[in-house]
């Protein structure tokens, strides 16, 4: 018993490190009840997660940066607190003794279990490109078709060096336009990432942009704003932009984020940039919560794109669920938090209008990892019906 004191004393302490290190990326003024409970989770999962998020890191082309090396080498403790950990486990009492019990297989299969779950993690933490191909009526659209391509979510995550990874590949797709529907920028890590993947796509594509929350909760809105203006991005907050593109215009219409606004106000805002868009236009509507769809169903937008629920973070296979969206704040949503119906994926609202919801790019932004959701690009073709 005295020889498995230090190795419990050594995981006790890491963990209270590895806590508050946690907590000490969390601005005093976001100390919620909603950022401290997955702060803590991500503090515990640290415990086991540390040799997977060193694999995630290496296998998602981080290692050639220098910044990224650093990130890397910081799993290292973490890693160590994993070994140490398993070494406590590893005595008569642990959990691997007790499954001894039960025989070698039930061995051999937690072990294959806890191997897939990493090699899985790894692998969804890999980002992929959806494509959706929808019809719209009233010649709105040129016979040769529309392309967009729909960002969200990035949280200024880190996509090779100089965001080239994401850049490089939104631009081979060729997209008219690229749609940008929030929470780009985060309200803890830096805006390095960010600013690099702006100036990489804004000044080869138009590029419109609407808030989101996280970047209300910085409390840098205007700051955020310069850095968009500047790289040649067009800023929606409860305006309309009309832009010609391949011979036709095109009304982009953009809500700001709901957080710290009250229900008139955020719904008063809706219903402006809805009368003030040609319903003889093409009117696309950049708004970064898909937990209003009803509200947005009493107005005829031809495509509506939204983002932030991250595909519910960890996916259900083959139901089209997440697990959990995150809190939502401002007006009272009409969306559950816990298997959010709409998560990720293209919806029909009414005879005309369609929602697109991202599942997003954020990564290391995120206390958990995604399971069953990749990270996402989202390819919108639309065509005349």
């Amino acid at each position: 018993m005295m020889k498995r004191i230090p190795r419990l004393a050594f995981v006790g302490i890491g963990f209270l490190l590895s806590l508050a290190i946690t907590f000490a990326m969390v601005p005093p003024e976001s100390m919620r009840s909603d950022v401290v409970a997955p702060a803590i989770a991500a503090a515990v999962l640290m415990l086991v997660f540390g040799p997977y998020l060193l694999a995630v890191g290496c296998t998602t082309g981080f290692l050639p940066d220098f910044a990224s090396f650093w990130g890397v080498a910081a799993m290292v403790p973490f890693c160590a607190l994993h070994i140490a950990f398993l070494s406590v486990l590893s005595k008569r009492t642990s959990l691997w003794r007790r499954m001894g019990r039960f025989g070698a297989r039930a061995r051999r299969s937690s072990v294959f279990v806890l191997a897939f779950m990493s090699i899985a993690g790894a692998w969804y933490e890999m980002p992929c490109v959806t494509h959706y191909d929808i019809a719209v009526d009233g010649g709105k659209v040129p016979s040769a078709g529309l392309r967009f391509v729909l960002v969200t979510d990035l949280h200024s995550c880190r996509y090779g060096a100089g965001q080239r990874v994401l850049s490089e590949k939104i631009l081979a797709l060729n997209p008219d336009a690229i749609l940008l529907s929030g929470d780009i920028f985060d309200d803890r890590l830096p805006d390095d990432n960010a600013k690099a993947f702006l100036a990489a796509v804004a000044k080869e594509r138009p590029c419109f942009y609407a808030f989101g929350n996280h970047e209300h909760w910085s409390e840098r809105v205007p700051e955020m704003r310069g850095i968009l203006e500047s790289a040649g991005v067009t800023v929606l907050q409860g305006t309309v932009r009309t832009t010609v593109i391949k011979g036709v215009e095109i009304d982009f219409c953009g809500l700001d984020d709901p957080t710290y606004r009250t229900d008139e106000e955020w719904f008063g805002q809706l219903a402006a940039v809805a009368a003030a868009a040609n319903p003889a236009r093409l009117r696309i509507l950049l708004s970064h919560r898909p937990e209003y769809s009803g509200a947005y169903a009493d107005y005829d937008f031809d495509l509506i794109c939204s983002g932030h629920l991250h595909g519910g973070q960890w996916g259900i296979p083959g139901l089209g669920l997440g697990v959990c969206g995150p809190s939502s704040g401002g007006p009272a949503p009409s969306e559950r938090r816990l298997f959010p119906r709409r998560a990720g994926g293209a919806y029909r609202l009414n005879d005309t209008t369609t929602m697109v919801v991202s599942r997003g790019l954020a990564r290391e932004s995120t206390p958990l990892p995604r399971f069953f959701n990749h990270p996402e690009l989202v390819v919108i073709d639309l065509r005349p019906q």
